[in-house]
């Protein structure tokens, strides 16, 4: 990591609030995403769970790059008896 990627993580701004509808799954981020939830991920995935940004139609694969960690995250704290 260098000082130059830092900086811009750090420039990115977060907004204050986020949301979800448990119920359909979808939900927005920190970062201003639209993702959705779709529950567990099939056997032999790289991830528990199937999450898809909706706006870059991408389901995330569970990389560092994906932000899949934070955005589960975010998702447990948002709906957590949808994630167990």
């Amino acid at each position: 990591m260098t000082e130059d990627c830092i900086a811009k993580e750090l420039k990115t701004p977060l907004h204050l609030e986020i949301s979800a509808d448990c119920k359909s799954g979808k939900f927005t981020t920190l970062y201003g995403a639209n993702m959705l939830y779709q529950g567990r991920s099939p056997a032999g995935s790289a991830t528990d769970y199937l999450i898809t940004d909706t706006d870059e139609n991408v389901v995330l694969d569970g990389s560092g790059a994906s932000g899949y960690d934070y955005t589960i995250e975010q998702f447990k704290a948002l709906c957590p008896n949808r994630v167990r």
